[in-house]
């Protein structure tokens, strides 16, 4: 996906609701190399209309010599719901992909067909 992304000079932003410091932890356990923003308090992603508060917050304890990871239901808590938004240069939203689940994340191809629907082919006019 990341090619197709640089055909069409994608700049991925990311919003996340996790602290600075938890932000860079998964940037760099996951190889992460676009911009994501941290939103602890949600501010942005209240303004986006994005907030899920009914997601389950679990307390991960790790057992065992080789700390393999369980976790524990302890409430719920609020999060972002998982929303993909294309952009033109104009700031000019062409596309939104919202997931009906908040633990399901977007999907590639929908996403490919809405770069093709808004921008045509890349390299090619828009």
């Amino acid at each position: 996906m990341s090619d197709l992304l640089r055909a069409y000079g994608v700049e991925v932003v990311a919003v996340s609701k996790d602290s600075p410091a938890e932000v860079q932890a998964h940037k760099a356990r996951d190889g992460i190399t676009f911009t994501v923003l941290s939103d602890p308090e949600l501010r942005l992603i209240d303004q986006l209309g994005l907030r899920h508060e009914g997601a389950l917050q679990f307390r991960t304890f790790f057992l065992g010599p080789f700390r393999f990871p369980l976790g524990w239901p302890v409430g719920f808590k609020a999060m972002a719901i998982p929303t993909t938004l294309l952009l033109d240069d104009s700031h000019i939203v062409r596309w939104i992909d919202q997931a009906d689940d908040y633990r399901v994340r977007g999907d590639a191809s929908r996403t490919r067909a809405a770069l093709r629907d808004a921008f045509g082919e890349p390299g090619g006019p828009t």
